[in-house]
């Protein structure tokens, strides 16, 4: 999987997840001028990657499992040139391990930085920065609400935009 034109490295296994989703989350893309919002049920834990997109009447418009020794992709959204790789890489981009993502990444010359900053309303801010040789690669901002019920900050919302390829998307909470 490349993050630069240059730069490769080799999906990580579901086991390095940190945190997991299981729910229907609202999707919005954008690349360049085009716009796509759909509902996506996402179930992302340490043994997989399972990505469901339906319309609003439900029909399933594209479908991606990862487990780690298979990825299987099948969509009638998005264009034909869009790999499965990508779409994973940028899962594992926002949710997984920051130490083993930081590891990886340096191996191929990419800077992995991770700051969080906590807001005045309970809620906190993670964001994960992706440099090579200081020029901006990708962002990617997590908002976490305040603690959820088992005591951990719930995941409210991931937003990732990738300079680099001139594309975002943004996921927010369970769809309604």
């Amino acid at each position: 999987m490349y993050v630069t034109n240059t730069s490769k490295y080799a999906l990580l296994p579901p086991s390095e997840m940190d945190g997991a989703i299981d729910g229907v989350e609202r999707m919005t893309m954008t690349f360049g001028a085009q716009s796509f919002e759909a509902d996506v049920y996402v179930i992302s834990d340490g043994s997989q990657l399972s990505m469901t997109i339906f319309n609003e009447f439900g029909t399933t418009m594209g479908s991606l499992l990862y487990d780690g020794a298979a990825l299987d992709f099948d969509s009638a959204v998005l264009p034909q040139n869009v790999k499965a790789e990508y779409i994973v890489a940028d899962f594992q981009l926002c949710l997984y391990r920051a130490d083993s993502l930081k590891a990886v990444l340096a191996n191929i010359g990419v800077d992995f930085e991770v700051s969080i900053a906590d807001g005045t309303d309970g809620t906190a801010t993670e964001t994960r920065t992706l440099t090579k040789k200081g020029k901006p690669i990708s962002k990617i901002t997590k908002t976490y609400s305040s603690r959820g019920e088992n005591g951990k900050e719930k995941l409210q919302s991931i937003h990732y935009e990738n300079t680099l390829r001139g594309y975002s998307y943004t996921l927010t909470g369970e769809a309604e």
